[in-house]
């Protein structure tokens, strides 16, 4: 039988020979070790080395120069892409080292020198004549309108080597987005269309992940509208004109995306984003029990069992001009027809706001907003006069029916283009009516042949001041229930 060999002792020459073999092994684990441990302290000796300090000069002397360029040679290549063809705002997408200075309202895309010695930013969509080293611009989106953009803060663009650029004092690992919160900031319908909706289209698709810049900041409107804007970034926007830091971003956008009013183009829209989801994100802020309108139809098959509830209308008052002068015939006639229906202006305070006191600057505004939304969200009809109380269809359900009623003026037009369009955009249904003269109590005021009456395309080539106060400013409405009754017919088919 064949004696089994003995097991291997730890000091036997093959476990010698084994050890040996992983030596390599070894220094390499503890070459790791060293450089974990002692990088920190071989870091700071190196910039006291490279760049010097008091009680220890540099020893490089000219030889900074060499760390100087590795310095420079670091910095991202810098890409600016803006659009100043759109008619509605103008846009700069910036990306690099990018530096913003709110106390002078400057932005410096930091470029290296290309081959030819000039500065090395690739800069597209700039308009004629304007110099790509450094322009303006407005971040707001009103562009068209002068005398609004007179007052819009400018933003002062360029493109500088790194040795003339600001040093950072605060930098930030998210892109900003930098725009104006003033113009026509506090009217309700601008305050959607002009900042919110723009605001929705060029900030989503981030995640909250965005850091707002904001040039002329109304700290009641960011109250007032908080869970919109918490809902858009996990930061407290900065305001912009009181800042005293230089703030570095990699990317940053300036102005923003206006598609079209009171809605979206999914085409131009990152990530096609579209105005049903928008109208998704308000439901998620607002924590909005409806998503859909009742079904008639539904309805009224349920109705054989005893269980049939009747389509809810919203008939929106107004407590300034253009108001309806009639409302309990109204009532009666939209009862007749077959809704339950409330009259309410939704922007008139909340008892319990009107008691809390010591209540903060927007306070007020904020809670009105919580309880208008609710308020709308359960209605399936909303009937409302031309103004800035028809912007609450964002909060329909989808299907519902708006019903704007269009004042004397020749205002069609305009109506459609404002609160026409957007409920479309929004899985609802649309209805215009448009007031005779009769309607109208400017019928009141002058007489049958005044052109006020006949003919109001003069006074709109007057002036849109002229229409303003005439039209809007002086009309109020006394709709023909007769007339006005295959409206309301027509709305309960709808919501089939």
């Amino acid at each position: 039988m064949k004696t089994p060999a003995p097991p291997l002792r730890t000091g036997s020459k093959k476990g010698r020979a084994a050890a040996f073999c992983n030596l390599p092994m070894l220094l390499l684990i503890g070459a790791i070790q060293f450089l974990v441990i002692y990088s920190p302290a071989i870091d700071r000796y190196m910039v006291m080395v490279t760049k010097g300090k008091p009680g220890f000069p540099s020893l490089l002397l000219d030889g900074r120069r060499g760390f100087k360029l590795v310095e420079e040679e670091s910095i991202p290549e810098s890409r600016v892409r803006c659009d100043f063809a759109d008619p509605r705002s103008d846009v700069c997408e910036l990306e690099g080292a990018i530096r913003i200075r709110g106390s002078t309202s400057e932005v410096f895309v930091v470029a290296g020198a290309g081959a030819d010695g000039l500065l090395a930013a690739n800069v597209t969509g700039l308009a004629p004549g304007m110099n790509a080293t450094s322009w303006t611009i407005q971040p707001y989106t009103r562009k068209g309108e002068v005398r609004v953009m007179r007052g819009i803060t400018t933003l002062t663009v360029r493109v500088v080597s790194p040795g003339d650029a600001p040093p950072c004092t605060v930098r930030h690992d998210v892109p900003a987005v930098v725009y104006s919160n003033g113009g026509y900031c506090g009217n309700y319908y601008h305050d959607f269309n002009d900042n919110i909706i723009p605001l929705f289209v060029t900030t989503r698709h981030l995640g909250g992940e965005v850091q707002l810049l904001v040039a002329q900041k109304q700290a009641w409107w960011f109250h007032k509208y908080r869970e919109i804007v918490d809902g858009l970034t996990n930061y407290d926007a900065v305001d912009l004109d009181g800042a005293g830091e230089v703030r570095c971003f990699r990317k940053a956008t300036l102005g923003l995306r206006s598609l079209k009013d009171l809605s979206i183009d999914p085409r131009r829209a990152p990530r096609n984003l579209s105005m049903v989801d928008f109208k998704r994100f308000l439901m998620w802020r607002y924590a909005l029990p409806r998503e859909h309108a009742i079904r008639t139809d539904e309805e009224e098959a349920a109705g054989a069992g005893g269980g049939h509830r009747r389509p809810r209308l919203l008939l929106v008052t107004r407590r300034s001009r253009r108001r309806f002068v009639n409302v309990p015939e109204i009532v009666a006639l939209a009862e007749e027809v077959g809704f339950d229906v409330t009259t309410s202006d939704l922007m008139s305070a909340s008892a319990k706001n009107n008691n809390k006191a010591g209540a903060g600057v927007g306070d007020e505004g904020h809670s009105r907003m919580a309880d208008a939304s609710k308020l709308v969200n359960s209605f399936d009809v909303m009937v409302a006069v031309h103004g800035s109380g028809l912007t609450n269809l964002v909060f329909l359900p989808m299907n519902a029916v708006v019903v704007q009623v269009v004042p004397l003026g020749r205002m069609e037009s305009l109506a459609m283009d404002e609160y026409g369009v957007p409920p479309r955009d929004m899985n609802m249904r649309y209805i215009q009516y448009n007031i005779t003269a009769e309607e109208s109590t400017l019928s009141e005021v002058y007489p049958r042949a005044h052109p006020v009456l006949l003919d109001p395309m003069p006074i709109h080539e007057q002036s849109w001041s002229l229409v303003n106060d005439v039209y809007l400013g002086k009309q109020d409405v006394r709709l023909d229930v007769r007339r006005f009754r295959p409206v309301l017919l027509k709305a309960i088919q709808l919501l089939r």
